[in-house]
């Protein structure tokens, strides 16, 4: 199959993109130019010019002229509440080719185009091992139930004598933190959606404890095997002591670490996107 050459519209605020795998580097199946636009109310009219394809992200609330391009529409957070979703299918009615990350498919039959399950995409350039110098992690951004969950843990790593980062920090700095401590926690902040987090701290080759999350067709994870669960904060302690005092979180960081650079890197998804515009959309 030939090079696609590609229009990406996304919002006008690159931070986001900046930890998204998906468009991030240079790839066989795909080059592309980019289109920024506000978040409520865009009107796109992208230079079609020898273009194959127009891709267009999630966050995003507009009219797109497509100028007899097939338009492909990637939904990230339809997972996050009805309204959300409501938003993300009328968005989708101008598209040829739904991609869902992780929320249901189900949700979207209703739509007449094609609904694929295409998820997210680790950019490992980004997110990639690192000495660990920390037991423990987390580095949520604060919402009212995880600054609960800081307290917690806080607490436990302090009586327990190991040694805790934690904190908000800009892009690079997140990306790497995540890569020093053994175990990181992670605490759902949409309960129904599998968040990028999950991926990205396993390209680090750290261990991730997080709350139970929704099993996802094609992620092929499973708990105690490429990451470990907690439902209390009774749990979270006795989860945390089982895998810092044997070599139990680094068993799982490397099984982790290896399923997702065999199965979920940019240059992975990059193949399985255009094949599935191949097989829905003929190009």
């Amino acid at each position: 199959m030939k090079p696609l050459n590609v229009v990406l519209i996304h919002r006008d605020n690159d931070a986001y993109r900046y930890l998204c795998g998906w468009w991030s580097y240079p790839v066989p199946e795909f080059t592309w130019n980019v289109l920024k636009v506000q978040p409520n109310g865009f009107v796109a009219t992208p230079n079609i010019q020898g273009v194959d394809l127009i891709a267009m992200e999630d966050w995003i609330w507009g009219k797109v002229y497509k100028g007899g391009r097939p338009l492909v529409y990637w939904i990230i957070d339809s997972a996050r509440s009805d309204e959300q979703l409501a938003k993300n299918v009328q968005q989708a009615r101008q598209a040829d080719l739904v991609l869902i990350d992780s929320d249901r498919t189900e949700k979207f039959y209703q739509l007449t185009q094609p609904v694929r399950r295409l998820a997210y995409a680790v950019n490992e350039q980004v997110y990639h091992p690192h000495a660990k110098h920390f037991d423990v992690a987390f580095l949520c951004w604060p919402t009212p139930e995880r600054r609960k969950m800081f307290d917690m843990v806080n607490e436990i790593c302090e009586r327990r004598g190991w040694s805790f980062l934690s904190g908000t920090y800009d892009n690079r700095g997140y990306a790497d933190a995540l890569g020093l401590s053994r175990v990181v926690i992670h605490k759902s902040h949409v309960e129904q959606a599998r968040s990028w987090r999950v991926f990205d701290v396993m390209a680090t080759h750290s261990c991730l404890l997080t709350n139970p999350i929704p099993l996802i067709d094609g992620d092929d994870i499973r708990p105690n095997e490429h990451y470990a669960e907690y439902y209390d904060a009774e749990d979270l302690e006795y989860k945390l002591n089982a895998l810092l005092r044997t070599d139990q979180w680094e068993s799982i960081a490397e099984t982790a670490y290896q399923h997702v650079m065999a199965h979920h890197t940019w240059s992975v998804r990059a193949k399985e996107l255009r094949q599935m515009i191949f097989e829905e959309l003929h190009l």
